[in-house]
């Protein structure tokens, strides 16, 4: 089992105690054992069992469970809690908003046991009568039911692409000579896949998937799924199995644009055949007018190799896991160029922001760990909130302290298009603003964006000379990629950013790198593709 999801069986654990009103201080510990695995970055399955007792928030009573959950991918406790609640109600549990007090309120003064009863109590304004609740607080659960039952069966592309690497590795071992591939929507690095996991292979796959992974499969004689994801496998002949790599990861049009090749070698013989180089999976679905137009886009995507520098990162100045000095050394052992940091300022007091006095601390900190190092240098930065009026959380003495500022929203997200923004363009406005960070607040298949009119946001950044974040983080890959090409034909650079938390966090990169060429990013419109000498140029003219 993986970090994230031995943390989110604690999660659940403490949940389901709180609903059910057990120790509070059971329960805290339970949250406390989430927090702390979520955030490590060293897999536990490869840490010793000794080592996890060193981990802050684990004593030997989680330990113990996180054992349990190793050997038997099951935990006892949480199994008995999960026995007690009605399945309905555990649903209604990871909705947004809904903590276990009101849900075992909803639950046991209205009997009400999943999100499609709760829906119905709420469009009868049920919901309002109950002490804690209220219009406001109705209106607002509507919404995020809604929400909730419209994301079912859609992944993130990580959850997808873990199953797929378990798939890859047992065709190589099993079929090393087997032709296969990922169309559909994880062909396309699609950022939420919506239509399972599709392999396409010259020879029979179902029958030796379930026969490897039985144990891992639910199957019902119809649809195969593993670890919750759905799998189609066709088989194709061999002759044609590049061709309908192609078609299967293409949209209609193109699609059919492709099915003129008279060549079926390889993808480069089929592109070559109609004129094109080859066209990246990720972009055969894009809206473009033309075929040229595609052609041309698709010669300067970014690639990963073009990212010279990692900007917007977090330390245990706030809220990341590694020092400045440890987050440096790991992205300098990756060969990047440059490292900018940008630990939470002082009103993200649930992240430890930094006050004025930590700042000058860190920025020391960072000056004295600079002279340690030759081609590669540490960026004294800050991700800077945005307050409710659109001002800043530093004085302007202050801010002109950083290389680089980021500016973002992480409180009062409940606003109006209008006030968003009037709040985003104000900050924009602001002469020491560089960077605008995660332009609509959104955490995918978890929580809606802000509403923003992304013309006007798009509009202020490029008269004002600030750059837009991509946030490569997975679960909010915004600016969404739709919106780059109308970035960049306004001349608004974009910067591919892992948002880290940790040291692994760097490596989020890639999902921004997805995202982007997606949107038709170029390496030349991408900020941190730009060596040190020429970020540092940028900097000192912006």
């Amino acid at each position: 089992m993986t970090n994230k999801e031995i943390a989110n069986k604690f999660n659940l654990l403490g949940k389901l105690m709180e609903l059910h009103g057990e120790n509070q201080f059971k329960v805290r510990s339970y949250y406390s054992a989430y927090q702390a695995l979520r955030r490590l970055d060293m897999p536990l399955i490869e840490m010793e069992e000794a080592e996890w007792g060193s981990i802050q928030g684990v004593g030997k009573a989680i330990q113990g469970k996180i054992g349990e959950l190793m050997t038997n991918g099951e935990m006892n406790t949480l199994n008995r809690y999960i026995e007690m609640t009605p399945p309905g109600v555990i649903e209604i549990l990871a909705i947004k908003g809904l903590g276990p007090k009101k849900v075992g309120t909803i639950w046991k003064e209205m009997e009400i046991e999943s999100p499609g009863e709760l829906l119905y109590a709420c469009n009868e304004n049920r919901l309002i009568e109950l002490k804690g609740f209220g219009e406001k607080t109705q209106a607002d659960i509507i919404k995020q039911i809604n929400f909730h039952l419209s994301t079912k069966g859609q992944f993130l592309y990580p959850t997808v692409e873990s199953v797929a690497k378990e798939i890859e590795d047992l065709i190589h071992e099993i079929e090393p000579d087997a032709k296969f591939g990922f169309v559909g929507e994880f062909g396309r690095k699609a950022s939420i896949v919506t239509d399972g996991l599709k392999i396409i292979s010259d020879v029979e796959m179902e029958d030796l998937i379930l026969e490897e992974l039985g144990e891992d499969i639910t199957y019902d004689g119809d649809q195969m799924e593993l670890h919750g994801v759905p799998l189609y496998c066709q088989q194709v002949d061999e002759e044609d199995f590049y061709l309908e790599l192609i078609k299967q990861t293409s949209s209609d049009a193109f699609s059919k644009e492709v099915a003129k090749a008279t060549s079926k070698d390889d993808q480069s013989s089929i592109f070559a055949d109609l004129g094109l180089p080859i066209i990246p999976a990720e972009i055969r679905d894009y809206p473009y007018h033309s075929i040229k137009e595609l052609k041309e886009i698709a010669v300067d995507l970014v690639e990963m190799e073009d990212i010279k520098g990692v900007i917007h990162n977090h330390t245990t100045y706030s809220d990341g896991l590694y020092s400045v000095a440890e987050m440096a050394d790991y992205t300098k052992e990756l060969g990047y160029e440059y490292l900018v940091i940008t630990d939470h300022s002082k009103s993200a007091f649930y992240a430890n922001g930094l006050s004025v006095e930590r700042v000058k601390q860190q920025q020391k900190e960072i000056d004295q760990l600079n002279k340690g190092y030759e081609q590669f240098h540490v960026f004294k930065g800050i991700e800077c909130d945005i307050l409710y009026d659109g001002s800043m959380d530093y004085t302007d003495d202050v801010l002109s302290s950083f290389d680089l500022v980021i500016a973002s929203v992480h409180s009062q997200l409940k606003m109006t298009e209008e006030k968003a923004n009037a709040r985003l363009i104000k900050a924009i406005e602001h002469p020491h603003v560089k960077m605008l960070g995660h332009m609509t607040g959104r955490l995918l298949l978890a929580r809606q964006g802000y509403p923003v009119n992304h013309q006007k946001i798009i509009d202020a950044c490029a008269a004002n000379g600030v750059c837009i974040e991509l946030n490569a983080n997975p679960h909010r890959l915004d600016i969404d990629h739709k919106w780059i090409q109308y970035a960049t034909k306004k001349g608004v650079f974009i910067s591919i950013n892992p948002d880290a938390h940790n040291k692994e966090g760097i490596h989020d990169i890639k999902y921004g790198v997805y995202a982007a060429r997606k949107g038709g990013l170029s390496k030349e419109n991408c900020l941190n593709t730009k060596d040190l000498s020429l970020f540092r140029d940028w900097l000192e003219k912006t």
